[in-house]
C-alpha cells in the first residue's frame, strides 16, 4: 500500500500518517470488514451547469390561467447541486493568515455484548504557513454515554463500567517531512490536472479505491485551497461506484449534498455544505464513525504550545 507516500510524494507538509490510519486505509481499499474507531473510508458534469436559483429547495411550476392541471413540484438534480456547491467553493479566495486551521468532532460507536456507547473526541488540527514551526494536533474527550435508552439500561445491568475507553487528551506536535514533492497548496484546480497529479503518486493500487482515501485526507487534514477542493469533489464524483445524493444529513443534523462510495455496510460519505461548498463530515453511512467538521481556514491566532497542554 502506497496511499499514504502520498504525503512524502506529494503533500510533503502533511503530518505523517500512524500505522492505525494505514491499517484502516488499507483494510477499506481491500474491502476488509468495517471497524470502530480508526479513521474513515453518478458523475458531475465538468462543463458548465445551469441550476435553479434557490439549490436544494423546491420550485412550483403553476398550471396556466383558467386551466385545470396540478401544481406540479421538483427539485434540482443531485449532480447540479453539488456542480454548483462546487463553483461557489471555487470561487472562494485562498485564505490569510499564519496557521490553517481545522477543527472536528470525531464520533464513533463501540459495541459491546449487550450495549452501544457513543464516544465524542475533539480534533483541532494547527498548520503553519511557512511550515517551520510544523503541525500540532490537540485531542480531548468530549463525551462517553450510552446510544440509547435501552442501551443506557443494559449498561446499568452490567454494573456501570466505564464508559471512556480510551478517552485521553494529547497533543502532538510533528515536523514537516523533506523538501520533495509539491505542496497542497499548488496543487492543480482542474479536475483532470489534479486527477493526474494525485495518480502520478500512485503504486499499483486500484485508482478508485486509492484516490477516495487520498482525497479525505486532503479534504480532512491538510490546507489545500478552496479552488482544489472544488476540483477534488468533481473527481470523486466521476469515479466509478460513486453517487451524487442530495439532501444528506450528518450526524449533528446539518443537511448537504454527498458523495456516495460503496453500499451498507461499508458505505461511505462525504458530506457537503450545499450554499458555500465547505465540507460538513466524512462519515460511514451507518453513523458508526463519523467526521464532523465545525471549523476549517486561515487565521492569524498562534496555535497553542505543547507545554500549555497536560
Amino acid at each position: 500500500m502506497r496511499e499514504f507516500q502520498l504525503i512524502d510524494e506529494v503533500m510533503p507538509q502533511a503530518p505523517p500518517a500512524g500505522q492505525v490510519t494505514v491499517t484502516a486505509a488499507r483494510a477499506r481499499v481491500l474491502g476488509a470488514a468495517r471497524r470502530w474507531h480508526p479513521p474513515l473510508w453518478s458523475r458531475v458534469a465538468l462543463a458548465a451547469v445551469a441550476v435553479t436559483a434557490v439549490i436544494g429547495g423546491v420550485f412550483v411550476a403553476m398550471p396556466p390561467p383558467g386551466g385545470t392541471g396540478v401544481l406540479t413540484a421538483s427539485a434540482p438534480e443531485a449532480d447540479a447541486v453539488l456542480a454548483a456547491a462546487a463553483d461557489r467553493l471555487g470561487a472562494q479566495p485562498p485564505g490569510t493568515g499564519a496557521w490553517w486551521r481545522r477543527e472536528m468532532v470525531h464520533v464513533a460507536l463501540r459495541r459491546t455484548a449487550t450495549y452501544t456507547v457513543e464516544q465524542r473526541v475533539s480534533d483541532v488540527l494547527w498548520v503553519s504557513r511557512d511550515r517551520e514551526d510544523g503541525y500540532e494536533r490537540q485531542r480531548s474527550p468530549i463525551s462517553a454515554k450510552p446510544l440509547t435508552p435501552a442501551d443506557e439500561q443494559a449498561w446499568k445491568d452490567a454494573g456501570s463500567p466505564d464508559l471512556c475507553d480510551g478517552c485521553r487528551s494529547g497533543t502532538a506536535r510533528l515536523t514537516p517531512v523533506g523538501p520533495a514533492g509539491k505542496p497542497v497548496t499548488e496543487l492543480p484546480t482542474e479536475p483532470e490536472a489534479l486527477k493526474a497529479e494525485l495518480l502520478r503518486a500512485n503504486g499499483q493500487e486500484a485508482p478508485g479505491p486509492w484516490l477516495w482515501a487520498v482525497s479525505e485526507r486532503l479534504l480532512l487534514d491538510t490546507e489545500s485551497t478552496p479552488a482544489t477542493r472544488a476540483a477534488l469533489y468533481r473527481v470523486l464524483a466521476g469515479l466509478p461506484g460513486v453517487r451524487v445524493e442530495n439532501d444528506v444529513a450528518d450526524l449533528d443534523g446539518r443537511i448537504g449534498v454527498a458523495l456516495t462510495y460503496g453500499e451498507a455496510p461499508v458505505r461511505q460519505q462525504i458530506i457537503i455544505d450545499r450554499d458555500s461548498g465547505n465540507l460538513l463530515a466524512v462519515q460511514e453511512g451507518d453513523g458508526s464513525s463519523a467526521y464532523v467538521v465545525k471549523r476549517m481556514g486561515w487565521t492569524d491566532d498562534p496555535a497553542p504550545r505543547k507545554s500549555a497542554f497536560s
